[in-house]
């Protein structure tokens, strides 16, 4: 009877021991029951999709240590990414510097719902230029030239025709000066401004961008530049916009520097999302900066520090300043 008790307590050691060894296999942590979050972005040809799947990869990268595993999702951009973080509907957001700081006074396209004392900054990432392309055909050779053309603003919802509504009013225009606005969805502007639906198209990208590229390999599409001083006054009295250029080269043929004025992409969240998965995520893109870095040219000057202020209006989460106060691995 002894001898069978010995048995068994010695199978149960071995058991266990040989759980202890797996464990300590797959990370050194036992493993946790596992959360799903999701991150709105933008469509599927621009660069916030794309950066949306790059953080998603660092996150699952982890997921057998830290149970979170990650989904970057399509959207119609920043202020419906906006919508869904405050509804719940998605946990992060990519979205551009001026859409979150409407969105935390409840201006612009939040005005209805009012300002929304839950948004929470999680990190700032790249410059994204206020973008017009033209077709050549088209005789837009400034900003001033789009009055009484064909012009996409881009969807509502899209960060792009929130933007544009502030360039409106610093230009003292209105819509009504357009001889027509489209709402072109991103992925549909090649086809529509090559075959002369619209004559010009405005968009918050960050360069090189494929959708621009496809419109100038296309039909020779031209970078229309954004400058004069109705502009610089916007940028001054806007402390989310800065001055920026497309440098000569981005795109085929593009032989000069197009000047323009940029925002910072933005990643937030909401304060109900928990802390540990916040700090989950941050630290994921933290300390994989340098593969985050290769995943495009916009993405080269990523800096820790600067990604914790730059561009942000709401506060930080808890759980970013937790990522933040970690050293790097």
């Amino acid at each position: 009877m002894d001898g069978e008790l010995h048995g068994r307590q010695a199978r149960r050691r071995a058991g266990i021991g040989w759980l202890v060894a797996a464990v300590l296999a797959l990370g050194g942590a036992a493993p946790t029951e596992e959360t799903l979050v999701s991150i709105g972005t933008g469509g599927k040809t621009g660069v916030y999709y794309l950066v949306g799947g790059a953080i998603c990869d660092l996150v699952d990268a982890r997921r057998w240590e830290t149970g979170v595993r990650c989904l970057a999702e399509p959207s119609d951009g920043s202020v419906a990414n906006l919508r869904d973080v405050r509804s719940g509907a998605r946990t992060f957001g990519l979205v551009q510097s001026d859409t979150q700081h409407q969105a935390v006074f409840g201006a612009g396209p939040f005005a209805d719902a009012g300002p929304d004392r839950e948004l929470r900054s999680v990190f700032g990432l790249f410059a994204e230029p206020f973008t017009v392309v033209a077709r050549p055909e088209a005789g837009i050779g400034s900003l001033g030239d789009l009055r009484g053309k064909r012009v996409s603003f881009g969807p509502a919802g899209s960060g792009g025709r929130a933007t544009m509504q502030a360039v409106l009013k610093a230009m003292g225009w209105s819509e009504a000066d357009f001889a027509y606005v489209a709402d072109t969805a991103m992925a549909d502007t090649p086809r529509a401004l090559c075959a002369g639906e619209i004559d010009a198209a405005v968009f918050i990208v960050a360069h090189p961008n494929l959708t621009v590229e496809e419109m100038v390999s296309t039909c020779d599409a031209e970078l229309v530049p954004v400058a004069g001083p109705e502009i610089d006054a916007l940028v001054a009295a806007n402390g989310y916009f800065s001055r920026a250029e497309i440098p000569a080269g981005t795109y085929p043929r593009q032989a000069s520097a197009a000047p323009t004025f940029a925002l910072t992409a933005t990643l937030v969240t909401s304060v109900r999302t928990s802390p540990a998965v916040v700090e989950t995520v941050a630290a994921a893109v933290l300390d994989g900066l340098d593969t985050l870095r290769a995943a495009h040219p916009a993405f080269a000057g990523l800096d820790r520090v600067r990604m914790m202020g730059t561009g942000l209006t709401a506060p930080l989460h808890e759980g970013a300043l937790r990522a933040l106060s970690q050293p790097p691995k």
